[in-house]
């Protein structure tokens, strides 16, 4: 296989045409395929002039607390000034992309739209489109593999936990979006230019060595639990932030792991089985205290549907446990911004997790108002529908879809 970066580097000016002063968007885990940082590797080249560095949401380091506003920073090594997205702008400035050629994109997209790296890339690509900058996104390959899963947008529930009109776990690379983007929501005015990978197939295993894409993603298991645990943040249960096991552990202190672990395994879901085990997490929700829960522990990684299989697990918590309730937007800190309410702002108004899965239908289902069935047969043909539209913009395969069994599904 080969990077996207790495293609760039091979052939620069192929890419990049006559335009040498860049900026590069990107963290500490973008890597070229023998391993430097792509920072490195674009300052010994010759035919670049690396002029900026723009960092997503949890900074250069990727390992800034999630949700919180990450400043301007400079880069002591390379020489360069870090203007974040994520802090005092959600997209680059206007003078900083007329200043340059192109924009470098070469970071690790999970395959989920709540994860907000493509949220930030799509305004970039809005930014650039008014200024005429090329963007030149190095793919890499989108470490959940094909599956199509969960509802489309609801357009009146756009934030920056969701801006993106695509399935909740979508199946694309991060250039594959970029294009449909590009083409579909700003009408091709946008100079985009992809860096494809090579030698890559979406079933193919994620590439090694594993390097954390953001600090709540330490292990690859984490990344194929995310698509559901990522849901606990809308809700008054950890999900293991502030502990060595982030998106991997599930509970509270008034729950009770034995008797949860034996609950749930009982649910027979999946490719997963659950451990009793205490935490006492050191950051985010119920810092300091002593939580009771379990540890989700993959027992086959092809069968796991983490999105169904949590969504019956909030079920099960929601109807055995009083103490149980969802979060309000209107609680979280981002609420008293000023750009609190903007659509590629985080959401101030709402049920958290409504943002997060960009519809009520999860809520309805843990609520006990819609069948679980009905929601499965629309989200079947979400991916259907997704597919469809996104169709046109594929460069891999095969192509993503949906499995109600866990397996792939030939293209």
């Amino acid at each position: 296989m080969r990077l996207g970066i790495d293609a760039l580097l091979a052939a620069p000016r192929r890419y990049l045409d006559a335009g040498r002063r860049v900026a590069l968007f990107a963290n500490q885990a973008s890597l070229t395929g023998d391993g430097r940082t792509t920072l490195e590797a674009l300052r010994a080249c010759a035919d670049v002039e690396l002029k900026a560095l723009l960092t997503p949401e949890h900074g250069w380091s990727g390992f800034e607390d999630d949700a919180t506003p990450v400043p301007d920073e400079w880069h002591p090594t390379a020489g360069l000034a870090q203007h974040s997205l994520y802090g005092p702008r959600r997209r680059p400035d206007r003078a900083l992309l007329s200043s340059i050629d192109a924009v470098i994109v070469d970071v690790q997209e999970v395959g989920v739209r709540c994860y907000t790296y493509a949220t930030s890339l799509a305004l970039l690509l809005d930014a650039a489109a008014e200024t005429g900058t090329r963007v030149v996104v190095c793919d890499r390959p989108n470490l959940l593999g094909p599956r199509i899963d969960g509802p489309l947008l609801d357009p009146v529930r756009r934030s920056f936990l969701g801006y993106l009109d695509v399935a909740y776990q979508h199946g694309l690379t991060l250039a594959e979006l970029a294009a449909w983007y590009a083409a579909e929501r700003l009408g091709g005015a946008v100079a985009l230019v992809v860096a494809p990978l090579s030698g890559w197939s979406r079933t193919d295993p994620a590439p090694r060595p594993w390097v954390p894409p953001s600090p709540g993603l330490p292990t690859l298991d984490a990344v194929r639990l995310y698509p559901g645990l990522v849901l606990l943040e809308g809700c008054n249960l950890s999900e293991g932030r502030g502990t060595a096991l982030p998106f991997q552990l599930l509970g509270a202190p008034w729950c009770e792991g034995y008797s949860l672990a034996r609950a749930l395994d009982a649910l027979e879901l999946p490719g997963l089985r659950f451990r009793p085990l205490d935490f006492r997490p050191v950051s985010d929700t119920h810092a300091g205290q002593l939580c009771h829960g379990v540890q989700l522990l993959i027992s086959d990684a092809a069968a796991l549907r983490p999105l169904e299989a949590l969504t019956r697990v909030l079920a099960h918590v929601r109807a055995s446990h009083r103490a149980f309730a969802w979060l309000d937007a209107r609680s979280m800190p981002w609420a008293d911004s000023p750009d609190a309410g903007q659509p590629w702002f985080e959401p101030v108004e709402g049920h958290l997790v409504d943002a997060l899965t960009g519809s009520d239908e999860v809520r309805a289902v843990v609520d006990g108002n819609l069948p679980w069935d009905d929601v499965e047969a629309r989200w079947a043909q979400v991916a259907r529908d997704h597919l469809g539209i996104v169709e046109p913009y594929l460069r891999y395969r095969p192509s993503p879809a949906q499995s109600n069994d866990g397996r792939r599904e030939p293209s």
